[in-house]
Formats: structure tokens, sequence, C-alpha cells
């Protein structure tokens, strides 16, 4: 069993993960140009970041730099801000697990937002960990070449504390082959296991609040969700001012290359009647 020490705490963290931190991962972060991305996924209440945040407090325990709670994110404009705005080997989580299987467009954006930053990341020698509920969510080039390796938590005979470990070459096998179905049995040898103690290296009190602020808040608008709004007023300005049937719209989409069938338009424009309807405008836009 190995210990280190974090701001007055002492915090477990399992022998292998530090031979393998030590060995692989911290080298890389000290030299120019490299950064470090890893996944940690599972249940909702499997104690995924808690897991992450021992991890990600080793590592600045290590380099010595600043990790805390400003260092978590739970909302993508907030990542987004915290990567481009961050020190040298910052450790940095977005930690999505609290928001459930709820928020896909979300977590669209921030595959966008890795994809977007990778030049930021590199340059700046961060270590990102990106918590969710699975894996098989995030896009596929995020998922086979951007991180280095998944974390996969999970509960032994409903106890916590037990996670197995995806390098990145069975990470990407176990991606291509379970994705279709979220199946992780299709990896019957992951790279190796471990535990974990349910133990907070930040306070949890305080990040209780925080995640609870977090969850009860108005989410932030993504830039994902402005562009399918600003999408969906199109389809519902062509129907309802231009007298477009779903078929009449299809065609025209067909005509500039945009693929948007009639069975998509219809639903789109159900929601939006169907949102109008609630809010008392009778369902057009004046």
């Amino acid at each position: 069993m190995a210990f280190f020490e974090f701001n007055g705490k002492s915090v477990y963290i399992d022998n292998r993960l530090k031979r393998e931190l030590d060995r692989k991962v911290i080298p890389d972060l000290k030299r120019k140009d490299k950064d470090a991305v890893f996944c940690v996924d599972g249940k909702e209440r499997s104690g995924k970041s808690v897991f992450s945040m021992s991890i990600a407090a080793y590592i600045a325990s290590v380099l010595k730099t600043e990790f805390n709670l400003s260092n978590v994110c739970m909302q993508p404009n907030e990542f987004r801000e915290k990567v481009e705005r961050s020190g040298k080997r910052q450790a940095i989580i977005y930690d999505e697990a609290h928001r459930g299987m709820a928020s896909i467009r979300t977590l669209s954006e921030v595959n966008k937002i890795l994809k977007d930053l990778m030049m930021e990341m590199g340059q700046r020698n961060l270590f990102i960990i990106v918590v969710l509920p699975t894996f098989f969510l995030l896009d596929k080039y995020v998922a086979l070449f951007r991180t280095s390796g998944l974390f996969h938590v999970y509960e032994n005979k409903r106890r916590r504390g037990y996670w197995v470990y995806y390098n990145e070459k069975r990470k990407q096998t176990l991606y291509m082959l379970g994705k279709r179905e979220f199946n992780y049995n299709c990896m019957k040898f992951p790279h190796f296991r471990g535990r974990f103690f349910n133990k907070y290296s930040l306070n949890e009190e305080v990040y209780r609040e925080k995640k609870a602020k977090s969850f009860k808040s108005k989410p932030r608008v993504t830039k994902i969700e402005v562009l399918m709004d600003q999408r969906d007023t199109y389809i519902w300005i062509l129907h309802q001012k231009l007298k477009l049937s779903s078929l009449d719209i299809e065609k025209l989409n067909k005509k500039y290359k945009l693929a948007l069938k009639a069975r998509q338009i219809r639903d789109i424009l159900a929601k939006i009647r169907e949102k109008h309807v609630k809010s008392g405008s009778g369902g057009v836009i004046i």
C-alpha cells in the first residue's frame, strides 16, 4: 500500500498505478509539448470522482503544482476556460458524472473542447481527467487517439473502491469491439486492476456544495446547443412562414446537400410546437 501527503492529508494510491504514473506519465508532463488525457468511467455513485481526485492530487503533489476545487470543472464552459487559462502542468478534471446520462449534447461539447484545445494542452503539459458515465460516449477520435488510457470504476458485492485500467492499445480495442452494445466484457483482460479508498483528497463538503449547485443551476448553453436551437428555429420558420411541409423541407435540404430527413423534421416541428403551446403562444412564432 502506498500513501502520499496532500494538503495535510494522507491519501492512498495503488502501488502499481503509482509506478505507472512515475514511470510514464510524469516524465511526459515534464517534457516539452506533452500532455496526458485519461478517462474515468463507471456507474453512478461508484466513486469515480473520489478516485479521479486522488490521481490528480498525486500528480500535483509530485509536480509541485496547485490542485483545488477550481480544477474540478462541472460545466463545459468552465472546463474550456480552465484549460485556456491554466498554468504549466496543472491537473484538471471535467466531472460529467454528476449529470448522469441526460446531457449527450453537453458531452458533444466536451469532445469538441478536447479536439479544439489539443495544442493548448500540449504546450502547457496539462494532465486531464474526463469523468463520465461510460467511455463509449466519447467521440471516436478522442477515445482512440486523444486519451492515454481508461479507468473503469465498479462495485464488487455492492462495495465501492474497485477499478480496472485499459492502456492505450487495450482501450482502443475495447472501444472498437464494445461500443455498439456498450459491452465491457469483450475485453476480458485489462492492463491491470486496483483498489481505492472512499476518501476525498479535496474538501468533501465544499465539493458536494459545488456539485449540488451545478446540478440545480440551469446548465450553461453550449455552442452545440446554440447551433441546434438555431437549426430548429430555421426549420420552424420554413414551415410556419413559408408553409413548407416536412417533405418540402427535406427536398430543400437535399438540394443544398444537408442530411435532414422528413421524419427528423417532423420531430423538430412537434418539439417546437409543444414548447410554444406550453408557453402559451399557441405554437405560433410571430
